[in-house]
């Protein structure tokens, strides 16, 4: 399928890395109740209908925030496991020619997984996670390399949710495209009248991606996707 949106976890890739993550940074999670990609797998569009259907219901969303989320945070906050994770994923970089630079995307994902989470990370960490976003790919479209790493408003929501990391207050990245949650900004979005799907923390932020000119090129009214 490829990619279906321009945010975090809505492409093959980002949840390929969140449902094998542990297992290729050397830990079993086989007998886990929830795995990691069952913080986000909500956005799969190739779920089946009656999944998606449950996960509009408000007791999937009881259920994700008050079970799957903190069983996740404990996981990863028990014997530091986080920091484990986050060590080996570090230790398997490539180095910079690589232009996918996928092991360190890699890091990426598992960075926003442990931030969904709320877990732990250390401020060495953190500081890392933003050392890796210059060399990460970030490009409006497909290019002819391929498909990998983010899209504009992937990488504002990471970087939104560095600049609002708070140990044990999990991170949504299921909205906005200027990278800033309801939380953050403390009411509601703002949201394209177009589209329908594009939401803004105010009008400035509406305002500034209008002159770049980048959701004008993927903005089509319901009727016509």
């Amino acid at each position: 399928m490829g990619r279906w949106g321009s945010r975090l976890f809505k492409c093959d890739e980002d949840l390929d890395m969140a449902f094998s993550m542990a297992t290729e940074l050397g830990v079993s999670d086989r007998y886990w109740k929830h795995s990691m990609s069952a913080m986000v797998h909500q956005s799969d569009i190739l779920a089946p209908p009656e999944a998606k259907a449950r996960y509009q219901t408000p007791e999937y969303a009881v259920e994700l925030a008050d079970v799957i989320i903190p069983y996740i945070r404990d996981k990863l906050d028990t014997d530091d496991l986080g920091d484990r994770l986050f060590a080996a994923s570090k230790a398997q970089e490539t180095d910079e020619d690589d232009p996918r630079q996928e092991t360190k995307y890699r890091t990426i994902i598992l960075g926003a997984l442990i931030m969904r989470a709320g877990a732990k990370i250390k401020n060495e960490d953190l500081e890392h996670l933003r050392a890796l976003m210059p060399q990460i790919n970030c490009s409006l479209r497909r290019s002819m390399s391929g498909d990998h790493g983010f899209r504009p408003p992937g990488r504002a929501q990471f970087l939104a949710a560095l600049d609002h990391y708070v140990p044990g207050v999990p991170r949504s990245f299921l909205e906005p495209s200027c990278g800033r949650i309801e939380a953050d900004i403390g009411h509601r979005h703002l949201i394209c009248m177009r589209c329908r799907v594009a939401t803004y923390c105010d009008e400035e932020c509406q305002h500034a991606e209008v002159e770049s000119r980048e959701h004008q090129k993927v903005c089509m009214c319901p009727e016509r996707r």
